[in-house]
């Protein structure tokens, strides 16, 4: 960094050099999509990433309390709306506070009901 003076006005002239902007070739891709072939659903969600969250959160809504007597997996047949007809599977969670448990609903996987399947 070097000033200059030219009259009342100090004019600061400032060299940035790449050392001090950081790698710019990396920073540079941090912002790109990834490749298309990471857009295929996810085996093991099926496709859970495609349903809109508020149609899950009605299937969820269906369902008991989650309390620690209920079931730890269940199944709900949802209109899921552009999704379609979707079966969700549903898994009990625990999150615990100190002495206290708190027993809720997740819904791990998605998958299409074809017209033929059994409910």
């Amino acid at each position: 960094m070097s000033s200059s003076t030219a009259g009342d006005t100090l004019y600061i002239h400032t060299v940035f050099s790449p050392s001090i902007m950081g790698n710019s070739k990396l920073a540079a891709k941090c912002h790109l999509r990834p490749p298309a072939s990471s857009e295929t659903p996810n085996q093991a969600h099926g496709i859970l990433g495609r349903v809109q969250g508020d149609y899950i959160a009605s299937g969820l809504a269906t369902l008991p309390t989650a309390t620690a007597d209920t079931p730890s997996h269940c199944e709900v047949v949802i209109d899921a709306g552009p999704a379609g007809t979707v079966r969700l599977f549903i898994e009990k969670k625990r999150v615990r506070h100190h002495r206290h448990s708190h027993y809720f609903w997740s819904a791990y996987r998605a998958e299409p009901v074809r017209p033929d399947d059994p409910a």
